[in-house]
């Protein structure tokens, strides 16, 4: 599945033009990025690697946890967009290369986990406010309904542009708790900035100020 969004400027009044269809029914699901995934954020403009995530499930690899994201700093995250890559594993989970590619993927990373199972509950309704002056704020076309919906993607980083946490918004709140049905193969987040002086915003409503707007925001902890 190949969705991405433009890379241009988001209006605060994105929500007017969005079209009002049908939204898409959504599985019961128990996981919050699908599992044995391994996904990829580089920089829209030189494609350099910022971000790489690899998740567990049931069977990890020696010296992970089973059911677990792991999310590896490669890079400054102040840009104004960044692409989402899916890429699948060479190797099954549980095969002779599998523990290797995995630790492949994640090397030379500042390296965090957090759990990856999310029940719908931990969907909180509202804006999260974060605490950190430098996070910010990025939107793409909701995989699951592309069309209709947008999601947002809020990077709470540190005072020298350090990962701390990642919280992701949805305008529906998942019935199961997963921030997207089947990951997609390419996608784009661009950074949500508003006003003549394009000042960037950690308010989910201007990305659509139309929906209503739900969190999740897991805990990150260093590996």
């Amino acid at each position: 599945m190949s969705t991405g969004s433009g890379t241009g400027e988001l209006d605060v009044k994105r929500g007017d033009l969005l079209p009002k269809e049908p939204e898409e029914t959504e599985q019961s699901d128990q996981t919050q990025i699908p599992i044995d995934s391994k996904l990829r954020f580089i920089d829209a403009r030189t494609e350099s690697s910022l971000l790489q995530v690899a998740v567990t499930g049931s069977n990890p690899p020696p010296g992970y946890a089973a059911m677990t994201e792991y999310w590896s700093r490669r890079g400054t995250l102040k840009t104004s967009a960044m692409i989402l890559e899916s890429i699948g594993f060479a190797n099954r989970s549980g095969s002779a290369g599998y523990p290797k590619e995995f630790h492949d993927w994640l090397a030379q990373g500042s390296l965090l986990a957090t759990a990856q199972e999310a029940s719908a509950q931990q969907w909180i309704q509202g804006v999260h406010q974060p605490a950190s002056p430098n996070t910010a704020l990025y939107w793409a076309a909701d995989p699951d309904a592309p069309s209709t919906r947008r999601i947002g993607l809020l990077l709470e980083l540190g005072s020298a542009g350090e990962l701390l946490n990642v919280v992701w918004y949805k305008t529906k709140q998942p019935t199961g708790g997963l921030v997207f049905q089947k990951a997609p193969s390419r996608l784009t987040f661009t950074l949500v900035v508003v006003g003549e002086q394009k000042e960037p915003s950690t308010d989910p409503y201007h990305i659509d100020n139309k929906s209503t707007w739900y969190y999740y925001r897991g805990e990150m902890r260093s590996v």
